[in-house]
């Protein structure tokens, strides 16, 4: 007859081997196979675990726990899985360390299968993103993404300037795989914060737990890609987390500032690799769509905050004319107008939009020459003005100042000489030649027209 103890141990044991026919076998080695059964109580199955970081086992294998459980029919038999840390022994004694103080108890295993959103903000949604001619292609594929993820476009990758959208695309794909009741683990991550996370595992020597966490994701969605610029070892690893989330048919979302081929400093492998799916961009938003996207706005904040004055059309519509660099500046002197009428108790009309916003307003309306257009161009390439001048033949510098010079001739009555002193001192022929084909390629680029065309607005 077999002993209490093994056949406890059998218990947690018949769990693994059913866990075992549907997970990876290197998640199982990696997290399942340390794992030993301590007791079995009142429902509650105790497992412990030789190492701290171990102790995640229960949220990262809790579907797949839930699911061997029911299938061996031992529902009423284990309600609850706790993990603890294995007791230590001093290496001149027999007598056993102090136990880790036990973590709470669990909640009781679940019927259902539980999302993993990370840091989705609540707001970020399809339903308060704001659709215009500048983002409609972008926003109808993340839509396109949502509903099938995986299948449809993958990777995505969104490029445009800082308040164009992308983010919030990004969170809002999130929320809608999440929304449709599709039992996926969805992980947003700044490539900032994927670098900082991976430096900290690499000096804490647990590089196994971070490629697991990255790479059994089935939606990764990675924000400003090109923070990850002349990081060699983060672009490899990056590199493997792609391919293998990919090669499993896990969907990528990428957004950067610029597109795959002008992300000179990324590796060519992984350029190639981001035009694989499909690219969509996010350019500057025109009059309508800026005005639209004030009310939603200010919409949302009288939502959170009932005593939030209102904001009219009219002035809505004056603002979006007025202010035309940036949607989140954009955003930001909507809140300044209704803040200071707020305090000032007046109502919200455009001669108190001129007063509050005086040198903002004063700021966008300065007279026009080829260092505002420069400025305006760089920050739209998420550029310096500094690089447009230098003597760097790279193709990310090279194109902006080819827009840079075209818009200059275009916008002001500056000649070839003038133009090409600023930029660096280059001979006025080079000037002529980035007209002629800045020109020819906005004939036939709809993506460059639309640039230009904002930019001009924006200008103007």
């Amino acid at each position: 007859m077999p002993s209490r103890s093994s056949k406890l141990q059998s218990t947690w044991d018949e769990i693994l081997s059913e866990i075992r026919k549907s997970v990876n076998p290197h998640r199982f080695n990696t997290w399942l196979r340390p794992t030993r059964q301590e007791k079995l109580e009142s429902g509650t199955l105790v497992i412990s675990v030789p190492d701290a970081e171990l102790q995640q086992v229960n949220e990262k294998f809790r579907p797949q726990i839930e699911q061997a459980i029911r299938r061996l029919h031992l529902d009423g038999t284990v309600e609850r899985v706790e993990v603890v840390l294995a007791a230590r022994r001093a290496p001149d004694s027999l007598e056993a360390a102090p136990a880790a103080p036990a973590p709470a108890a669990p909640p009781p295993l679940q019927k259902t299968l539980e999302f993993d959103t990370g840091s989705l903000k609540p707001e970020y949604t399809f339903a308060n993103f704001v659709v215009g001619g500048s983002n409609q292609f972008a926003h109808a594929a993340a839509r396109a993404v949502a509903e099938k993820p995986g299948r449809t476009y993958n990777p995505l990758f969104l490029y445009g300037g800082v308040g164009m959208g992308k983010t919030h695309l990004m969170h809002a794909i999130g929320h809608q795989t999440k929304a449709l009741g599709r039992p996926l683990r969805i992980e947003y991550v700044t490539a900032e914060d994927f670098t900082n996370e991976m430096i900290s595992h690499l000096r804490h020597d647990s590089m196994i737990a971070f490629r697991d966490r990255y790479r059994s994701v089935d939606v990764l969605l990675i924000d400003d890609i090109q923070f990850i610029a002349n990081k060699e070892r983060i672009q490899e690893e990056f590199f493997h987390t792609f391919n293998a989330l990919h090669g499993a048919g896990k969907q990528v979302v990428i957004s950067s500032d610029r597109p795959p081929r002008e992300l000179s400093q990324l590796e060519e492998r992984m350029r190639s690799r981001f035009e694989w799916g499909l690219t969509a961009d996010l350019q500057p938003p025109d009059l309508e769509t800026r005005t639209a996207i004030l009310m939603e706005k200010a919409q949302l904040e009288r939502t959170k905050h009932p005593q939030t004055l209102e904001l009219s059309p009219a002035v809505a519509e004056f603002l979006a004319s007025k202010i035309k660099s940036n949607v989140r500046e954009l955003e930001g002197a909507m809140i300044r107008l209704l803040a200071y009428c707020a305090l000032k108790s007046l109502p919200v009309t455009i001669a108190a939009a001129e007063e509050a916003l005086r040198n903002l307003l004063n700021q966008q309306q300065r007279k026009l020459d080829i260092e505002i257009i420069a400025k305006a161009v760089a920050e739209s390439f998420n550029l310096r003005v500094a690089d447009l001048k230098t003597r760097n033949n790279s193709q990310h510098i090279v194109f902006p100042r080819q827009v840079a010079m075209y818009l200059t001739r275009q916008l002001l009555d500056a000649s070839l000489p003038e133009i090409a002193r600023f930029f660096g001192g280059k001979h006025h022929s080079t000037v002529i030649h980035s007209i002629r084909k800045i020109e020819q390629e906005r004939q036939v680029n709809q993506t460059l027209a639309r640039t230009l065309a904002h930019l001009s607005e924006q200008l103007r």
